[in-house]
């Protein structure tokens, strides 16, 4: 579990791990890969436009949530 901050051009600003298996599992996920690319975004240091909580399951399954 995941929270994610979007910019305005829906560019991965920022996430947190939520729990212990999201911090194990991270670098399981495609987030850092991600955030890496929209850090050359210039619009890098506007604030969020919108925050998600993300769920990447076992069982290869996302659940996104406003």
């Amino acid at each position: 579990m995941y929270r994610v901050s979007t910019s305005q051009d829906g560019a991965i600003g920022n996430f947190e791990p939520l729990n212990q298996p999201a911090k194990d599992y991270t670098k399981e996920t495609p987030l850092p890969n991600l955030l890496k690319s929209s850090e050359t975004s210039s619009s890098n240091s506007a604030p969020p436009v919108a925050k998600f909580t993300l769920v990447f399951a076992p069982t290869r399954t996302l659940e996104v949530n406003p």
